[in-house]
């Protein structure tokens, strides 16, 4: 198996029915190991992208002009991601198919193109060994390996799938033309152009296709003078990666810059070498999880890989081992061409989330090897294929297939849900943060009453994990979500309930400083980049459940302050104004609870229940006998009472305040010139103690 020439003839690679019977054998060898993944539920992002993306819904020409002008993850703007062609194949599983939110036909189509992926590895297999056999053994061990779980039966992994799918495909095809003349060379170039489009519209790492043609050339090319007659391969190649820069300038230039997460990827505050060093220990990491899939995880965040220092031990031998690799590689080039293109097929392949040259949003996820993890299994079967009995190299493959199918079967059950795959992931990631926060969520989500002291413990470990960063660097969820859990204990135990709250806002008052130094930051990102500022980044929720434990505490002005503060994120969400309303009330202020709820009313269009509610209020103000008239079978505000007229242009000029604070400008202008216009209300502001944007102390 050295000295590779694709272009020679396959002997034992032209009989069709056997590669029928090969192929076959394969998808039965795929479904066997994923057939427990099409009754599984919706997992981790798969929840997101599946059941809250509107533009999935239904097939319509609005729906269709959304995905091709708005980023992947819509309708938040801060992800710095445009892949129009997987959301497309979403909106297909949804509407076209007719699956909706119901997750099989998702699982299904997933599989599907797996198997495609499979075909696709096998055909490469056998331009490369010339053998049916041995192309075989390496489609299977990639068919059935436990790495490709988290592209496979993760939903979400749908962009890994259809990016590699155009790498295999495009590389496969420009292999085959490389006698191709005249026209027909033309025609494969425009197939490939075709081809590398639609894989980085899925994918932005569906880009090493360029690369890994190169190496191709360099590999196996017999007549290297030719490789000039070969520009318009590459050019059309180039001409999709030129297309998806303009695209994405175009889509994603007009909103927000990505704020950098460093408990995603710790790299983002490290030093260029310990950067890379880190980068190259977590290359030595999925090279063991290629050996030896066992650990998997779906998430390794904050802290399950630290950060490497010159004293990492791991980190040398990770160099070590790659070094070799690559010498090896170099040093066998001429004698063993397989070698050199399967080491440089693994390292371009990874090379776009490899974090060695520039950081990304990830420190690690093994979906991240599902197209790099094809050069593993080949080199697997050509390493094999080197021993001295072809029998004792077919059984090792076998019991290898064996050995892997049955971890992938078991594998996919974690995916079923959160609650399953943070159960089965915490116990082989227990350093990262993000993992016990999803298990505390998705336990008190099962059952709040019967696990929120495990809800309590999982979250506990996992603000435990962030406790020590500072707070721009860490996370406001686990300690956010850590201080509703204790707000939720406050009530199922009232004989201790004020040390629960107590407990509560002591972890919340963390939780908040951590916001808004993220607010920070993330305006310090906009301005360095002079994008616009159009949405405030902070967790809106933290401010309301701050408010709840200052209420239960009988810290009023407190509360006030974290509601007013939370309402300058969302103006529209309607529980500010409740808090308001009651927080207010407890301190004797019925005039501002009045205004509160008539704020409310302009958000949610006067409902019954809140005017209802604001004529109870005024029947506890002295002078607010006046403030409902009767209009047949509805009482209405009497805009003619003084105290009414007065409170109404106080409430739309700080609703106006809260839209501004929210940057909703043209919201707040317009409620600005309906106040002045329907009520003669002057313009101006509300007193600077009332602002939303006055951070809660």
């Amino acid at each position: 198996m050295t000295g590779l020439k694709p272009s020679q003839s396959r002997k034992n690679a032209s009989v069709p029915f056997s590669k029928w019977k090969a192929r076959a054998a394969l998808v039965t060898l795929a479904l066997a190991a994923y057939a427990g993944s099409f009754g599984l539920g919706l997992a981790q992002d798969s929840k997101v992208i599946v059941a809250q993306d509107s533009r999935i819904r239904e097939v319509t020409a609005e729906n269709i002009k959304l995905i091709l002008t708005r980023n992947y993850w819509w309708p938040k703007t801060g992800d710095g991601l445009y892949r129009p062609v997987t959301t497309l194949s979403l909106l297909f599983n949804s509407a076209v198919l007719g699956n909706g939110t119901n997750p099989a036909g998702y699982h299904a189509v997933n599989f599907l193109l797996h198997a495609i992926n499979v075909w696709l590895v096998f055909e490469l297999a056998l331009l490369l060994f010339k053998m049916i056999q041995p192309a075989f053994f390496a489609a299977a061990l990639w068919a059935v390996h436990p790495i490709c779980t988290e592209a496979v039966t993760g939903i979400v992994g749908r962009a890994d799938l259809l990016a590699a799918m155009a790498v295999l495909g495009g590389l496969l095809l420009y292999a085959r033309t490389e006698s191709f003349e005249g026209r027909r060379r033309y025609w494969a170039a425009a197939a490939l152009f075709v081809i590398a489009t639609a894989g980085v519209f899925s994918k932005e790492s569906a880009a090493v296709l360029l690369g890994l043609m190169l190496l191709w050339d360099l590999s196996f090319a017999e007549d290297k003078p030719r490789l000039l007659a070969r520009w318009p391969a590459y050019a059309a190649v180039a001409a999709s990666l030129v297309l998806l820069a303009w695209a994405r300038q175009a889509v994603l230039g007009p909103l927000p810059v990505p704020q950098p997460v460093y408990v995603d990827n710790p790299i983002l505050g490290a030093d260029f070498f310990a950067a890379r060093l880190t980068a190259i220990k977590v290359i030595g990491l999925d090279l063991w999880l290629l050996i030896f899939p066992l650990d998997l995880s779906s998430d390794r965040s904050y802290n399950q890989v630290p950060v490497s220092a010159w004293s990492d031990p791991w980190a040398w031998v990770a160099l070590v081992v790659v070094v070799a690799i690559l010498a090896l590689a170099f040093v066998r080039y001429r004698r063993d061409r397989l070698t050199f293109w399967l080491a440089g097929f693994f390292a371009i392949a990874l090379l776009p989330t490899a974090n060695l040259l520039f950081p990304i949003g990830a420190l690690m996820a093994e979906r991240f090897l599902y197209l790099p993890s094809v050069a593993f299994a080949i080199a697997l079967v050509a390493l094999l294929g080197r021993l001295n009995s072809r029998r004792y190299t077919t059984v090792v493959v076998a019991v290898l297939v064996v050995l892997y199918a049955g971890r992938t079967f078991a594998r996919n059950a974690a995916w079923n849900s959160d609650l399953t795959l943070a159960s089965a992931d915490v116990q082989t990631t227990p350093e990262s943060f993000r993992l016990h926060d999803m298990l505390a969520k998705a336990l008190f989500e099962q059952d709040a009453r019967r696990n929120i002291d495990r809800s309590i413990q999982e979250e506990e470990k996992s603000w435990q994990i962030l406790a020590p960063l500072a707070p721009a660097r860490s996370s406001e969820f686990p300690p956010a979500f850590l201080g509703i859990y204790y707000a939720a204990k406050a009530d199922l135990d009232p004989a201790h309930s004020r040390a629960w709250y107590e407990k509560s806002l002591a972890v919340l008052e963390k939780a908040r400083e951590i916001s808004l130094a993220t607010e920070k930051a993330y305006g310090a990102v906009q301005s360095a980049h002079g994008a616009p500022r159009r949405a405030r980044s902070g967790f809106q929720q933290l401010y309301f459940n701050l408010a709840n434990a200052c209420l239960n505490l009988g810290r009023y002005q407190e509360a006030i302050d974290a509601l007013r503060y939370g309402r300058g994120l969302n103006p529209a969400a309607l529980e500010a104004y409740d808090g308001l309303q009651v927080a207010y009330a407890a301190t004797g202020d019925f005039r501002m609870a009045a205004v509160s709820l008539e704020e409310k009313a302009q958000v949610d269009g006067f409902q019954p229940a809140t005017v209802a509610a604001i004529r109870s209020v005024y029947g506890k103000i002295p002078d607010g006998s006046c403030a409902f008239v009767q209009q047949g079978s509805a009482s209405q505000l009497n805009m003619n009472c003084p105290v009414v007229k007065s409170d109404l242009c106080l409430a739309w000029s700080d609703l106006a305040g809260a839209y501004a604070d929210a940057r909703q400008t043209a919201q707040s202008q317009t409620l600005r010139d309906t106040a002045v216009s329907r009520y003669g209300c002057a313009g101006g502001m509300t007193d600077d103690k009332n602002r939303s944007s006055v951070p809660p102390k």
